[in-house]
């Protein structure tokens, strides 16, 4: 431990590749070299074990892991984040907090953030390394005089860059003790105290929000101020039963927040029960995570990884000890899976959206958009996601319709209306559901059958009103076309695991596109930032409906 006079005499040289591993596959687009997925990393700093020897005295600190490489006194710590040139700490110019050299805001999320930092000082203070951790400090105490509080979203003091700024200050003051940090992390712990908070009363209930209470609480026993710790636990206490619908699934529409949810809302168990007075809140928390878990569950498809459905990466589910299937149907949150077994692999598996429109996490699916595997492979998909830049177009696919199995009229605006369940019927062979809704101000009406033994999924679309009108179907990019084209009423595809699947319809395909890219169509997003070709399949309408099957050999 050290305080506010040890200088930043000495820099290392450390370099920080954020960008993934991709396949060498002709038909997988290395990503963006700034799309990280960082929610893994931040869910190590609320509490849970951090990555690192059991006898590591940083571990308390929750910085995340060290960096790979020492930090060793004496040398310039020059950090490497693509695509923008490499900065030494403590020569950052003041201008760059305003003026990034990089507009993509996953990097700037980072950058302003001091993300990069974390892995740095644990390293640093793991070596004994402390001219380099004090060097991290000053840089870290230098962006609030060089760029103070605007008093609005702009700089990076939004209060999504704010609260991982105050998780980078916490592990640094829990790491050093250093005095010059307090400023700092005041002036953070008041805009997530302040009305841009991401919730109640200005906001709905977000994970974001979740974030900035547990840092909170962090930074209120760090530094000794009560009153934030008073605050933050009143917030978590009011909020939890408004994050998961009574079944347990998170309103955030996605398949991956699910799991961050449930795993956020669990750390905010363990700050509640170590809190005087929230022991009751604590153990109700405690329930709805076990029903979010259970949900979680139902989101994990026969071959262990999870539906994409919302902002979410193709990532292991949940194992369920379960043997009885059912059909797990939640209208306030908007969500219908289906399933035969929880133990066959080769069973069929299927998941429905309707509900409440597009919120935080989620996607334009809410028409009755599916998807659906079966015989071990996945057939309909969702388009997973690929950028948070919302000026990027392949954003705009991830969320819009045309990136769902929805049907989608020529005529009619995208809106935020809800969508309902009007009628369903549930047998052991075969099940089937009635979804209706405005989600373009038409009146739309789809019908849904699944069935069991054959095993096929049925789609029937009709807009009342419409003349002109299209589905669109995202097939797994294992899927390869073998017969069929374009005007014609059926396709034929094959599977590396030998499976053939057949579609027919009784409108007319209109087209199969691949990797288009102006603008995007034919693409699924695996993991945050990689993109691969895959079958988008358009059918325009012929007549007052459209019924189009899909059946797998």
């Amino acid at each position: 431990m050290f305080g506010a006079g040890v200088a930043a005499l000495a820099l290392s040289t450390v370099l920080i590749d954020a960008s993934p591993a991709v396949a060498a596959d002709p038909h997988v687009i290395p990503p963006d070299p700034v799309a990280i997925d960082d929610i893994d990393a931040l869910l190590q700093l609320y509490g849970t074990p951090v990555t690192g020897l059991a006898e590591d005295p940083t571990a308390d600190a929750r910085c995340g892991s060290a960096a790979p490489d020492p930090v060793p006194d004496g040398e310039p710590i020059v950090v490497s984040m693509p695509p923008a040139p490499p900065f030494t700490v403590g020569a950052i110019p003041a201008s760059s907090w305003q003026n990034p050299p990089v507009a993509d805001p996953t990097w700037r999320l980072q950058y302003q953030g001091l993300m990069w930092m974390r892995p740095l000082a644990r390293r640093a203070a793991m070596d004994g390394q402390l001219q380099s951790l004090a060097a991290i400090v000053s840089q870290a105490a230098a962006f609030h005089k060089q760029n103070p509080d605007p008093n609005s979203n702009l700089y990076g003091w939004d209060e999504g860059t704010t609260l991982r700024r105050l998780e980078t200050e916490n592990c640094l003051y829990a790491l050093t003790g250093a005095a010059s940090l307090k400023p700092g992390m005041t002036a953070d712990a008041n805009v997530l105290l302040g009305p841009r908070y991401a919730g109640p009363p200005n906001f709905p209930v977000h994970n974001h929000g979740l974030m900035a209470n547990l840092q909170l609480v962090r930074a209120a026993d760090l530094l000794n101020v009560p009153t934030w710790k008073s605050v933050a636990i009143n917030r978590m206490t009011n909020e939890a039963p408004l994050a998961f619908s009574k079944v347990g699934t998170s309103y955030e529409q996605a398949s991956m927040y699910q799991n961050t949810n449930a795993n956020l809302w669990d750390q905010a168990v363990t700050v509640l029960s170590e809190s005087p007075g929230s022991e009751v809140a604590a153990a109700t928390i405690a329930k709805t995570v076990s029903a979010a878990r259970a949900v979680y569950a139902w989101m994990t498809e026969p071959d262990g990884d999870i539906v994409q459905v919302g902002d979410s990466d193709q990532q292991p589910g949940a194992v369920s000890t379960w043997t009885t299937p059912r059909v797990l149907r939640d209208n306030q949150a908007g969500w219908i899976i289906g399933r035969w077994s929880w133990t066959d692999p080769n069973t069929s598996y299927y998941s429905i959206r309707y509900g409440p429109g597009k919120f935080a996490h989620g996607h334009h699916d809410r028409a009755g958009g599916v998807t659906w595997s079966t015989r071990g492979v996945r057939v309909l998909v969702g388009p997973g996601r690929f950028s948070y830049d919302t000026t990027s177009n392949y954003n705009a696919y991830q969320i819009g319709p045309q990136g769902q199995n929805v049907a989608i009229p020529d005529k009619g605006k995208v809106t935020n209306n809800s969508a309902a369940v009007t009628a369903s019927v549930i047998q052991a062979p075969a099940h089937g559901w009635t979804v209706k809704d405005k989600m373009f101000s038409l009146d739309h009406i789809r019908g849904i059958n699944v069935n069991r033994d054959k095993p096929a999924i049925v789609v029937s679309d009709s807009f009342p009103k419409a003349s002109l009108w299209r589905q669109h179907w995202h097939l797994d990019p294992a899927w390869k076309l073998v017969s069929g084209g374009s005007n014609s009423t059926t396709l034929v595809f094959s599977h590396p695991s030998g499976r053939r699947l057949t579609m027919t319809t009784t409108g007319r395909v209109s087209s199969i596109q691949q990797g288009i890219t102006r603008p995007p169509a034919g693409w699924h997003f695996p993991v945050f930032g990689s993109r691969v070709w895959a079958n988008e399949i358009v059918v325009r309408s012929y007549g007052t409906a459209c019924t189009t099957t899909f059946t797998v050999k």
